[in-house]
């Protein structure tokens, strides 16, 4: 079927399909108005004959109601959308009403009169010496329906076979331009890349047939060129050689003068070792034979020696340049990327993580030292100071009321002492807080925050710990111990903070580490222009535990630190 018979029968369908839509809509529309109608016509009836009922039996002189009933009804003749009927009390029928004339020669179909009729009313009243019926009939609201759906159906036929003439006849006119050009797809299919298309009057076709003109004259100048030069891959980032069976060079892009310095002229005809190191040459023969082979080896990495002597890592792909009428090698196309930049960053990321290494080392030396003066503080100076406090008791004792100068000086001895004393244990807690080894991570951190709202009057410090904290390790322990220390720390000395929220969230192999105030806050800015140290030993805390570190603030808005720590069993 061709294209404009096939528009012209979619227009048709659709036009049927609206037709339908119509026509269902207008019957609808019918069916509400002939409801409407014959309720109307039935109620007004029924007052109507129910004032000559009560008239009738207030005036008995007019004689029994049934007779008067059937006089005024015969006078009265037919009532639209009604059939009235009158019985005497024997049930004959005394009168009925006559039959309508109306559209005598419109006889709509049983299915028309079915999806039209409304429900049947019946009313009957009874009156003296008979019963008066009164029954409602929607035939001459549905012939006159009928009718006006006749004429519209006319008129819509009319009209769709009127429209699909004037269709076909534009169609025919509009879609003639595609003759042409299917001609002209044919006799391309065919190889005739010299096929134009003519101008056209329509806008869309005329730039249709520029873009098929312009199509044929590209792929007629691509069909005369040489044939070799579709088989180079130009890569605009990676330096394209191609080498002859003898390797060489035959061909030099933009790229690999810019990556070697030498310009084509410079290498046009030149060996391929002209770019290869000697102690890498028996590594170049071997990849070569294997393109004889028409083997392809692809991104294995080497060097190149540039114009100047400087020594290149590349990554290098060659693969078998083959004739495609005799089937056999004729050269290699070789593909070469710059990867210095590449090995350099993952040199420097090497040194970093080795850095990191270190730096984690030497903090566990560092915990271990502080570790060791501790136990050393406690152990030795602790007993020492105890001894002190003994032999000053003693001295206190026996000189109690004998030498008053011997016993206030026993007395102060006993209170330095006990200074010392104080004093150590506060120097031994923030060396290696004992609590961390005995009672574990989560009782250290409320011991901690205790401490703080007591030294701290001001300041409100409220700690969250969700999941078990206790068995990340004594390394984790001890730096997530002292990264909330020194976020504290900066936080009491710069932060003028009244609030101070911790939360510790474990979550299967992840601890989340928030600690946020609501403090003055900073521009992080700074950070780039000034050592704030204190940031960047928790950071570097961070990193060593391969962790993730990110700091939010802003001037008036306070701070918030937030941590990621991976955590193995």
């Amino acid at each position: 079927m061709k294209l404009r018979l096939r528009l012209n029968l979619l227009i048709t369908l659709v036009m049927l399909f609206f037709i339908l839509i119509l026509g269902g809509v207008i019957m609808v529309a019918s069916k509400q108005s002939i409801e409407e109608g014959v309720e109307s016509a039935h109620s007004v009836t029924l007052q109507l004959l129910d004032s000559v009922i009560i008239s009738s039996t207030q005036n008995p002189e007019w004689g029994h109601t049934h007779e008067v009933m059937k006089a005024y009804l015969e006078d009265l003749g037919r009532v639209r959308s009604n059939m009235i009927y009158l019985y005497d009390l024997q049930n004959n029928l005394l009168y009925q009403s006559p039959q309508s004339t109306y559209r005598l020669n419109e006889n709509p179909p049983a299915w028309f009169v079915k999806a039209l009729a409304p429900r049947s009313v019946v009313n009957a009243r009874l009156i003296r010496f008979g019963r008066l019926v009164v029954q409602s009939d929607s035939i001459g609201a549905i012939k006159e329906a009928w009718a006006v759906m006749g004429q519209l159906f006319y008129l819509t036929l009319s009209f769709l076979i009127v429209l699909n003439v004037i269709v076909y006849f534009l169609l025919g006119r509009w879609l003639r331009p595609l003759n042409p050009m299917l001609d002209a797809i044919s006799s391309m299919g065919r190889g005739d890349f010299k096929t134009r298309l003519p101008k056209f009057q329509i806008p869309d076709f005329d730039l249709i047939s520029d873009n098929f003109n312009k199509m044929g004259a590209k792929l007629e100048k691509n069909i005369n060129e040489n044939l070799r030069l579709a088989l180079i891959a130009e890569q605009t980032a990676d330096a394209v050689a191609i080498y002859d069976d003898k390797q060489k060079i035959r061909f030099w892009n933009k790229s690999a003068e810019r990556i070697f310095g030498y310009k084509k002229n410079e290498v046009m005809g030149q060996h391929a070792n002209l770019i290869v190191p000697k102690n890498l040459r028996r590594e170049f023969k071997d990849y070569a034979d294997l393109a004889r082979k028409k083997q392809a080896v692809l991104y294995y990495e080497t060097k190149r020696k540039a114009k100047n002597g400087r020594l290149i890592d590349l990554s290098i792909s060659r693969s078998p340049l083959v004739d495609p009428n005799s089937k056999k090698v004729v050269g290699d196309i070789v593909s070469m990327r710059d990867i210095s930049e590449k090995i350099l960053a993952e040199k420097s990321q090497r040194e970093l993580q080795q850095n990191r290494e270190l730096t984690a080392i030497i903090q566990e030396h560092v915990e271990d030292e502080r570790k060791s003066l501790a136990r050393e503080l406690h152990d030795e100076l602790g007993q020492y100071v105890s001894a002190i406090k003994i032999f000053s008791q003693n001295i206190l004792n026996r000189t109690k009321g004998k030498d008053k100068a011997i016993s206030e000086s026993a007395t102060t001895v006993i209170s330095a002492a006990n200074q010392i004393y104080d004093g150590m244990h506060s120097i031994i807690k923030k060396l290696r807080p004992g609590s961390l080894d005995n009672l574990g991570l989560t009782e250290t951190l409320r011991d901690m925050v205790n401490s703080w709202n007591q030294q701290y009057e001001k300041l409100n410090v409220k700690l969250k710990i969700d999941g078990d904290i206790d068995q990340l390790g004594e390394m984790a322990n001890i730096n997530i111990y002292r990264i909330i220390q020194e976020g504290m720390n900066n936080c009491v000395k710069h932060a003028k903070a009244s609030l101070v929220n911790i939360k510790l969230s474990m979550k299967k192999d992840q601890l989340t580490l928030l600690f946020k105030d609501n403090g003055v806050g900073f521009d992080k800015k700074i950070l780039e222009s000034t050592k704030q140290f204190g940031l960047v030993g928790i950071d570097e805390r961070v990193k060593a535990l391969n962790g993730q570190f990110e700091v939010v603030s802003e001037i008036d808005h306070g701070t918030e630190i937030r941590i990621i720590l991976p955590i193995k069993n």
